[in-house]
């Protein structure tokens, strides 16, 4: 049965971006499911991984059919709605809708519902919800005594199910638990588990689940993760571009004067030169930036990185986001340098977008920081 895993997103850093959402997004991978989509509430700062799509809208009706078609997505709200009171959320609500809605557009017959930080424990609990064939149900939380609605699954006429829920009008849950108003066909009590973030300091053997998972904890802390790996410490360096930023000092060729926040690249080229790491394997680089648009004439900026000459990654930017490269290890060897060269073909003066505009420097990005990691 073709699969749509997803859960909602919000993530105010990058950091936030690569603890709980990279975290979630590998474990899911073991669900083996077509499709992975994040749901993101209007975060301020978008993901720079390369291995995620993402695509943007404003209303829930504008991405059910239009996603890309690759394993692991994001649709980003440009919006956030965030949460209003204990039992009104309408930013999470929204994302879980848009997800239903998105899976009944796009043909899916199995969805399945896994917060971010919610992770389904052994491979019997991987099992359940990846051959669940039909209806649409939640885990129990015993510790509350109700479904556990950070993992659900729905299938065959659960489908329809779910996707009447997801139409009713959102003033109908403002001030009741979506726990008790999904009409789940079921809730599973053979697989073991609860909310540990509530009560535990760690997660406890012999669970099947867990939910409400803290995300910023030690490495060994996670042990229990599908293929989880303990990682050694990175060597990195981050250089940020506003005014009086460290950073400064490495631009070459191509730029703008700095700003208080950020600094633009200018013409159809800019280059920086980044400090050499220690170590001798591949590196990522990742530059949180803003593209120069202007309304439907100007949507988006292309922006093609090289590094020492070699070509890396050809990106189009069409929000505020983080941007990541991987960079190989010959790449690195070839100079005791490292040459960033960043080409942007669509740089244009503003002055020529519009006539209320007076800047005629031709500019495409601006970047706030940049990060090298070996």
């Amino acid at each position: 049965m073709r699969t749509l895993v997803f859960c909602t997103a919000y993530a105010p850093t990058q950091s936030v971006w690569d603890t709980r959402y990279r975290m979630w997004l590998d474990a899911v991978q073991a669900l083996g499911a077509d499709q992975v989509l994040m749901v993101d509430d209007g975060s301020p700062i978008l993901p720079g991984w390369r291995d995620l799509q993402i695509f943007s809208g404003d209303v829930i009706g504008e991405g059910f059919t239009t996603g890309p078609r690759g394993n692991k997505l994001l649709f980003h709200f440009r919006r956030r709605l965030g949460r209003v009171d204990v039992l009104d959320f309408p930013g999470w609500h929204r994302s879980f809708v848009f997800a239903a809605l998105y899976a009944e557009a796009n043909g899916f017959e199995r969805v399945i519902h896994v917060e971010s930080d919610a992770f389904l424990l052994t491979d019997r609990a991987r099992a359940f919800v990846s051959s669940f064939s039909d209806g649409w149900v939640a885990l129990y939380a015993p510790r509350f005594d109700m479904p556990e609605s950070a993992i659900q699954v729905a299938a065959g006429g659960g489908l329809h199910a779910l996707a009447a829920f997801a139409r009713r009008p959102y003033g109908v849950m403002v001030g009741r638990q979506h726990e008790h108003e999904m009409p789940f066909t079921g809730v599973e009590r053979g697989l073991a588990g609860d909310r540990i973030g509530e009560t535990a300091d760690d997660v406890p053997a012999g669970l099947d689940y867990a939910a409400q998972v803290p995300s910023r904890r030690e490495s060994g802390f996670y042990d229990w993760l599908p293929g989880h790996i303990k990682r050694t410490p990175a060597q990195s360096v981050t250089l940020h571009f506003c005014e009086g930023g460290d950073g400064l000092g490495a631009l070459g060729n191509g730029w703008a004067n700095p700003e208080p926040r950020h600094h633009w690249m200018l013409g159809a080229e800019s280059v920086m030169h980044v400090p050499v790491l220690p170590g001798d394997g591949p590196a990522v680089l990742r530059m949180g930036v803003t593209p120069h648009v202007f309304g439907d004439v100007l949507t988006r900026q292309r922006l093609i990185v090289e590094v020492n000459g070699c070509p890396v990654r050809s990106l189009d930017i069409m929000l505020e986001c983080v941007v990541g490269c991987d960079i190989p290890a010959d790449f690195l060897r070839r100079t005791d340098r490292t040459v960033v060269r960043l080409i942007h073909p669509d740089a244009v003066a503003p002055s020529a977008l519009s006539r209320n505009l007076k800047d005629h420097r031709r500019i495409s990005v601006s970047v706030e920081w940049v990060t090298f990691e070996r």
